[in-house]
């Protein structure tokens, strides 16, 4: 195939841009995860980001010095959100702007690909960048990695760009973008060294020039060249160490996220036995503390540094959406079966550059210096896991440098290709030269032993099939509870069970059927002793049903903070719910029956009655009452409310066709009837769709940090 022109390379770029928004786009809205109710790393950072956008002040983790630059970033988004009163707004915001960052690397990963090998290798590596899951899905979460890993890409362009031109504002570029980038992930700081052989390399002197009149040359050109590319990254690390020494007293470059990670896999017992040991300390004493025990442990006992790093490097080598869809014993919250096409085809493209990449790695090093970019990151992130713990996340450096050196693996299969169609016999050589060769005979060693790894790790045709099975009876049960085969549907999840028996998520189905029959016994059995956030709300729905109301507040409540979804929303649609003629906002046993409401509180009470609680509602929610007999004529609706102030908020009111405002006033408790619409009579479930205008608390109140958007708060509502 003949070179591209530029125009129909920039129409391909486009429509791979085009394409990745489609699928970047499409992924956000299957996926229901939400940092607001996360009890991990993006929520975390969520609540310091709000925290630092209504106080004004950065707070460190609480029990981690964590890299601050995402939250400054994600604080930047939720402020917008703020001035524009809608505090949802900034977790869009941040998901736009890392969707724009995700794009931005395909005409970048292009260029990158081009520069260092030629124009197919690029169009292939753009195609990777632009539809393998990991990185699909990567604009989605709040976590550090869409930033940290744009900014590693972005330098290592600066570099190469540098390279070629050999102005320095690249390398200036190179070092603020690796600057800024370990201001969202430490390693970057640490892979300056990389950039440094690099610039060493690619200034090294010709051997055309005498050694002693080429030395000082090469001296002074590759010191010019580091100190421009050091000095960014000092600028921006630099004042954050500052800050650190400041307030905790102690040389701190960014974070100590690694030293109490690598302590902690030092440990005999699991990893939350160990962060309870640090639990009591505070961040000064905990940062001393990791330190030296890790050194007391390495000294006594040496051995617990390796003692999982075979284990965990043969766990680097698996097939991640298999592992996710078919290994794990629960999907926790991520749309697995929406995405499955995908993920598999995500899962073939990741083997397909892993076994090439090496022929490329091992090649000759055309290319120059950047060979030592790419296997410093490659070699680097493998011992980091291996000696703490394995992430998919963290392994994002790997994938894609291999990825890109595969790009290069494939252009030349496709040269050869359209060599062989012209002169078979060059080819034939060309083919025979370069397997006879040290580099090829590397390429196929390497090649084979990650074969060996891969299919080493698993037994993954027994595990898709048995997969695949599983799937098979869960969708029989679907179809059977579609019809109302209760019978049928308990004998498909059962031999579900029995072809996946650490499967959460099936029992938990299982449970919801026997919950349904009111067979309770049956459903404790069925949904088993493993947690899941989803399989504690099925605990929390079997406990309400049986009268267990302080167990089942319990369940439901530490789940709607934790579960990274919104659980009203999910309860609502998944949870069979009692009937009811009354509910109790903000108890813990209203879910299954309301959205669109903020976390329940209770008011202080005087004696000994308990508190009464309720709920603000957001901007717009939804109370559904299955009732235990039909709506008869002349029904209303009672809700107790109270309005925020000043003067009355006026409050929507959907029932049916019906729509009615209410003017909800300040101040105390009141209650307000509305009668049940005519249309609605006979019916044995009633819908209230409810709007009002919303207000922020912090921007009310100066001693306030609630950047909540609130309109009028509900604690009762009855069928009378």
């Amino acid at each position: 195939m003949s070179l591209l022109t530029n125009k129909t390379t920039q129409f391909y770029l486009a429509a791979l841009m085009l394409l990745g928004l489609i699928l970047r786009l499409w992924f956000i809205s299957v996926s229901g995860l939400d940092p607001r109710f996360s009890g991990s790393d993006d929520g975390d950072y969520y609540q310091r980001a709000l925290r630092m956008v209504t106080t004004g002040a950065y707070v460190d983790n609480s029990w981690l010095i964590r890299p601050p630059g995402h939250v400054f970033f994600f604080a930047a988004m939720l402020q917008l959100g703020l001035w524009f009163d809608n505090p949802e707004l900034g977790i869009t915001l941040i998901r736009g702007v890392q969707v724009v960052l995700s794009l931005l690397l395909i005409p970048v990963g292009y260029d990158l690909a081009r520069r260092l090998f030629e124009h197919k290798a690029g169009l292939i590596f753009a195609a990777f960048l632009t539809v393998w899951l990991p990185l699909v899905e990567l604009p989605m979460q709040l976590l550090s990695e869409p930033l940290f890993f744009t900014l590693l890409v972005l330098s290592c362009w600066a570099l190469v760009r540098w390279r070629d031109q050999r102005t320095w504002r690249w390398l200036v570029a190179a070092g603020s973008a690796l600057g800024a980038a370990a201001l969202a992930r430490s390693p970057a700081l640490y892979a300056a060294v990389f950039g440094m052989l690099f610039i060493l390399w690619e200034t090294h002197p010709t051997p055309l020039r005498p050694l002693r009149t080429a030395l000082p040359v090469w001296l002074r050109q590759s010191s010019i060249a580091a100190l421009l590319f050091l000095l960014p990254i000092v600028a921006f690390v630099g004042p954050w160490t500052l800050r650190n020494y400041a307030l905790y007293g102690q040389m701190i470059l960014i974070d100590n996220t690694g030293p109490v990670n690598l302590w902690l896999s030092l440990q005999d017992e699991r990893i939350d036995g160990g962060k309870s040991v640090l639990a009591g300390m505070d961040q000064v004493e905990r940062h001393l503390f990791v330190r030296a025990d890790t050194q007391r442990i390495l000294s006594e006992e040496p051995w617990r540094l390796t003692r999982n790093v075979w284990p965990h490097f043969t766990h680097i080598w698996k097939l991640q959406f298999v592992e996710d869809f078919f290994v794990k014993v629960s999907f926790f919250g991520r749309p697995l079966r929406e995405i499955l096409l995908l993920g598999v085809l995500s899962d073939l493209i990741w083997l397909g550059f892993t076994l090439t990449s090496v022929f490329a790695l091992t090649r000759y090093p055309h290319e120059g210096g950047f060979r030592l970019i790419a296997l410093g990151w490659i070699a680097y992130s493998c011992l980091t896991v291996m000696l703490i713990h394995v992430e998919p996340r963290y392994l994002l450096p790997v994938w894609f440098f291999m990825a890109l050196y595969a790009s290069a693996s494939s252009a030349r299969v496709l040269n050869w290709l359209a060599l062989r169609r012209r002169d078979w016999g060059a080819a034939t050589r060309a083919a025979r030269r370069y397997f006879r060769s040290p580099w090829g005979f590397s390429g196929i060693a390497l090649c084979l032993t990650l074969i060996m790894l891969i299919v080493s790790y698993r037994d993954y045709p027994q595990i898709i099939a048995r997969g695949w099975q599983r799937e098979v009876e869960r969708s029989a049960a679907l179809r059977a509870v579609a019809a109302g085969d209760y019978a049928e549907a308990i004998a498909a999840y059962q031999r579900m069970r029995e072809v996946a028996p650490l499967f959460v998520d099936g029992r938990s189905e299982l449970a919801l059927i026997y919950l349904k029959l009111g067979e309770y016994d049956r459903a404790w059995e069925a949904v088993g002793t493993r947690h899941t956030y989803r399989s504690e709300l099925v605990r929390g729905a079997i406990a309400r049903a049986q009268g267990l109301h302080d167990l089942a507040a319990n369940y439901f409540e530490e789940a709607e903070v934790l579960a990274a979804e919104d659980v009203q929303r999910l309860t609502l649609a998944w949870l069979p719910n009692p009937p009811v003629q009354t509910l109790s906002l903000g108890n813990g046993l209203d879910f299954g029956y309301i959205e669109g409401f903020s976390f329940g509180e209770r008011l202080f009470a005087e004696g000994g009655d308990p508190p009464p609680s309720f709920r603000w509602l957001q901007a717009q929610g939804r109370i559904s009452l299955p009732l235990p007999t039909a709506l008869p004529e002349g029904a209303s609706v009672r809700l107790r409310m109270a309005g925020p102030g000043p003067g009355p908020t006026p409050l929507r009111v959907s029932m049916g066709s019906t729509v009615t405002t209410i003017m909800v006033q300040e101040g105390g408790w009141r209650l307000y009837r509305i009668a049940v619409p005519h249309e609605l009579v006979g019916t044995e479930r009633l819908e209230l769709s409810l709007a009002a205008p919303t207000f922020i608390p912090f921007r009310r109140d100066a001693a306030s940090i609630d950047a909540r958007a609130l309109s009028i708060k509900v604690s009762h509502v009855a069928v009378e």
